[in-house]
């Protein structure tokens, strides 16, 4: 069974777990969203990053992390509402 939850505009990392209003910037990896703060803390801006290949996406730093995100999301799904997906087995 799958269950699907709308977040609306809600905005978390997936790292630490805060808001995106806290910081600027971020990354997606894979379909994970990285604020600012957990990129520097992970090496993500350095240009020698040993997986820098694995960033999909790399988000303007003069903006909320939040903002980033939801235009993210707009792009790539038309929408700016986020959505959990939830499989059961």
């Amino acid at each position: 069974m799958k269950s699907v939850i709308n977040i609306g505009e809600d905005v978390i990392c997936d790292f630490c777990n805060l808001d995106g209003e806290h910081s600027h910037g971020g990354v997606m990896v894979g379909s994970n969203a990285v604020c600012g703060i957990c990129c520097e803390d992970n090496g993500y801006y350095k240009s020698d990053y040993k997986y820098k290949g694995e960033i999909g996406e790399f988000f303007p730093k003069d903006k909320t992390f939040k903002e980033n995100v939801l235009e993210y999301r707009l792009r790539t799904t038309g929408s700016k509402s986020g959505e959990i997906t939830i499989q059961s087995f």
